[in-house]
């Protein structure tokens, strides 16, 4: 190519290469699929199948399949389809069906997705929109989506491709004042009400989760703490699910450079007492966990995690499934 014609289409084509690069960083499905893999509980020992008061049934690392179904949050088992649902961090919903051998889970057999809408039927762009990290469902009631950044709560009756209304709880106003990307990361419908938690450490003077009441349109304060080595970690709430009991499960997450990723899943009862369900330190096989969900099935309880990857390639989407052991 001549120097003349380096001078003429140069700006154009180093102008197509950006555009092309960024609709490969901000498109989520733009990046090629690769296999999945199976991971185990501890790297440095295969073997180990427990933690705490779990029993490990197996678990995933999905970087695509096809697709990009990075930035998982808020995830839920739904009993109806035998699916999991998930919200992503950039408004789209994603259906999972799972391959379990007996009780152990092996693969994933299909993925569904598609975009959360907006009040007049927008799809939602950008994060100040965009960013839903949490999502709730009472039985086979509406299903209840939390945002930060622009931090609000809407109701989508019809199902999570259809117009969504706005739901009555506001969350600055229960939750006082909230970080852009520290807003409403966990909630949580159970017996006793629905469960809202801000992503940060609980105060004396501030707590840091809510329980509303929607029978009197009332809430009041339920601060929520994850295990000691963690506190000290500043681990916050992520993501929360409830027993049929209305027990809450409440996964609490960290990362600092010096200790990596950690979690652990708190329980606690509507009064506010609490029990440690388990702790995941490393070398335990651990990411940023985002995401929990409850299914309970013929008297037994499992729980499945999923970890959000930020669309980046330091980070991975793992699911894993768990049995939780009697509460009783």
């Amino acid at each position: 190519m001549s120097l003349l014609r380096i001078a003429l289409w140069g700006p154009l084509l180093i102008a197509a290469l950006l555009a092309g690069a960024y609709a490969y960083m901000h498109n989520p499905f733009a990046r090629d699929g690769t296999e999945l893999v199976q991971v185990p509980l501890s790297e440095d020992d295969p073997s180990l199948d427990r933690v705490g008061d779990l029993k490990y049934l197996g678990g995933l690392d999905i970087p695509h399949i096809g697709q990009n179904i990075g930035g998982l949050s808020g995830l839920r088992w739904d009993a109806e389809s035998g699916r999991l649902l998930a919200i992503t961090d950039d408004a789209r919903w994603v259906w999972l069906t799972l391959d379990e051998q007996g009780e152990r889970l092996t693969s994933v057999a299909d993925v569904e997705s598609g975009p959360l809408l907006g009040l007049k039927g927008e799809t939602l762009t950008g994060k100040e929109q965009g960013d839903s990290e949490s999502l709730a469902r009472k039985g086979d009631g509406p299903w209840i989506v939390g945002f930060e950044r622009d931090h609000r709560i809407w109701v989508y009756d019809q199902g999570l491709a259809e117009v969504p209304t706005r739901h009555p709880l506001k969350p600055t106003e229960v939750l006082g004042e909230l970080e852009d990307n520290r807003g409403l990361e966990a909630m949580a419908a159970g017996s006793e009400g629905q469960l809202a938690c801000a992503e940060r450490i609980a105060r004396p003077d501030r707590a840091n989760c809510v329980l509303y009441n929607d029978d009197d349109d009332t809430f009041s304060d339920f601060p929520v703490t994850p295990p000691q080595e963690l506190t000290e970690l500043g681990a916050t709430p992520t993501d929360a699910d409830a027993l049929s009991d209305g027990t809450f499960l409440i996964l609490f997450r960290s990362y600092s450079p010096a200790a990596g990723n950690t979690a652990a899943i708190v329980a606690y009862a509507p009064d506010g007492s609490s029990r440690e369900i388990a702790t995941f330190l490393p070398p335990l096989t651990l990411d940023n966990f985002e995401g929990l969900a409850v299914r309970e099935e013929d008297n037994r309880t499992f729980i499945y995690i999923v970890s959000d990857d930020n669309f980046s390639g330091s980070q991975r989407t793992l699911l894993m499934k768990f049995e939780l052991d009697p509460m009783g």
